[in-house]
């Protein structure tokens, strides 16, 4: 079985999000709901390769009910592992296009190497 490997999940507000998150690091998050069996379903991955609380606070107000997080050592590693979970989950996520390499980064999506 597939995992965000996160925290949560969070109601999506702003109190929460800085209760939970509660430093300023890069870091990997999900929004979504949960369905009836009262399990998360991600409809949305997303990182931060410098503030995940204040990534998260942007989506404050989306249709989006709760959010997951995990913290990350490095913008490499949020990204390497925002890639991964789009993969594990791409049939529920309404993200549109792969995840972004940061400006100025060769880096290769370890799942479908993308940016080869």
């Amino acid at each position: 079985m597939k995992s965000l490997d996160m925290k949560g999940p969070f109601s999506l507000e702003s109190k929460d999000v800085d209760d939970q998150v509660d430093k300023k690091s890069a870091g990997n998050y999900a929004l979504g709901i949960k369905n009836k069996k009262g399990n998360f379903i991600p409809r949305y991955v997303g990182r931060s390769d410098t503030n995940v609380n204040a990534r998260i606070k942007n989506h404050i107000d989306s249709e989006y009910p709760l959010f997951k997080f995990s913290y990350a050592e490095s913008s490499k590693e949020a990204f390497k592992k925002e890639c991964k979970n789009y993969h594990d989950f791409v049939k529920s996520l309404d993200n549109d296009i792969h995840p972004d390499r940061p400006n100025g980064k060769d880096w290769k999506c370890p799942d479908c190497k993308k940016f080869s």
